[in-house]
């Protein structure tokens, strides 16, 4: 019994394998903490609303943190290349650091993928009872076209209780 409720994985005497993009990852962000520390500053800086978002976020496949990351990233690159296009220097990033519309644009588009994220399961809850409404008229339609062909003997006792 215990077997079946233990999670698939790795047995006792062999390693788990790890994925190529987390063997990337550990090389990829320490060469970039050293060679462009400044662009790793303000993307850790300006992607903490994706952060709370992951932790915020209970469900398993985090819906949450990929809106959220993903409307934050776009506001968050603008500042990047503008960075990279000055040349890292540090006047750069204390320029976008200190300027209010560059965090209202990060966390402006961090808010916005918030927005999309509550909003989006009600807008498609309407969508649909929308097209069933639609769906029901139609076939509310076609009945009284059949009816009127076939007469009431077509319907049967329990269709007329609804």
């Amino acid at each position: 019994m215990a077997d079946m409720l233990r999670r698939p994985g790795p047995s006792r005497g062999q390693k788990k394998r790890s994925s190529p993009m987390a063997f990337w990852a550990w090389i990829v962000v320490p060469l970039l903490i050293v060679v462009a520390w400044k662009v790793a500053v303000l993307v850790v800086l300006g992607m903490l609303p994706t952060l709370v978002a992951l932790i915020i976020d209970r469900r398993p496949e985090k819906y949450a943190a990929y809106c959220v990351g993903g409307f934050n990233l776009c506001g968050l690159v603008p500042w990047v290349v503008k960075l990279f296009v000055d040349g890292q220097s540090s006047v750069a990033l204390q320029h976008i650091m200190t300027n209010p519309f560059s965090w209202l644009v990060i966390y402006g588009a961090a808010a916005i993928g918030w927005l999309v994220f509550s909003w989006t399961p009600e807008l498609v809850l309407r969508m649909t009872a929308f097209r069933d409404r639609q769906e029901i008229a139609s076939l509310q339609k076609r009945q009284e076209t059949l009816v009127e062909e076939w007469g009431p003997d077509i319907i049967p006792p329990r269709a007329e209780e609804f």
